[in-house]
């Protein structure tokens, strides 16, 4: 009886909407908010990090998943709630917010010029090869024919691929990256320091 029971739960259609998710949780003014608690302005930085300049790995991938559920055309406010900082204080962390992602932007740009090189080069050796294999088809053996027509293929092939699938990831990618690098940063004081220490 009990197993039966548990069947019928894993194949129950589960009525969740991420929108109405979103919606009540994150979105405010018609902006998506995202609340970043720093018990200290240190825990944004890596933790070897002297001069504070790279954001920690947890609060990057933390905004980056939070972020991932917002259309691609909805503005973002990052909002740090954390003890009471100087103006220096917080311009420097907005510089470390804006410098991180504009270094995202930048490696995915050189992989997509990467991508775009490779595909070149496959599209030329596909091109060759095939023009090389109906050329002289008749004066080469079928072994050597169908082996140059499989290498032909693949090359066109890959090239295709990495125009189609791995470009527009990079295009996701960078249009993510992007929309955090323009994300407004705003800054609410209501940890308290004294608190954090009791």
């Amino acid at each position: 009886m009990d197993n039966k029971r548990s069947v019928r739960r894993k194949n129950r259609k589960i009525k969740f909407s991420e929108d109405s998710y979103v919606d009540k949780y994150y979105m405010k003014n018609g902006k998506a908010i995202i609340p970043i608690e720093l018990e200290k302005v240190s825990s944004l930085y890596m933790e070897h990090d002297y001069k504070q300049m790279e954001l920690s790995d947890s609060v990057c991938k933390y905004i980056e998943e939070i972020a991932y559920m917002f259309p691609i055309d909805t503005d973002i406010v990052l909002e740090i709630h954390c003890p009471k900082v100087d103006d220096e204080t917080k311009k420097k962390m907005r510089k470390a917010i804006k410098n991180n992602y504009g270094i995202e932007i930048d490696d995915v740009e050189y992989e997509m010029m990467l991508q775009n090189r490779r595909s070149l080069i496959l599209l030329i050796f596909g091109v060759v090869l095939l023009s090389f294999n109906i050329l002289l088809e008749r004066y080469l053996g079928s072994i050597v024919s169908n082996f140059l027509c499989v290498v032909w293929w693949v090359a066109i092939w890959d090239m295709i691929e990495i125009q189609v699938l791995d470009k527009s990831d990079n295009r996701w990618k960078r249009l993510n990256y992007q929309q955090l690098y323009d994300a407004e940063i705003t800054f609410v004081f209501d940890l308290d320091e004294t608190e954090l220490l009791d």
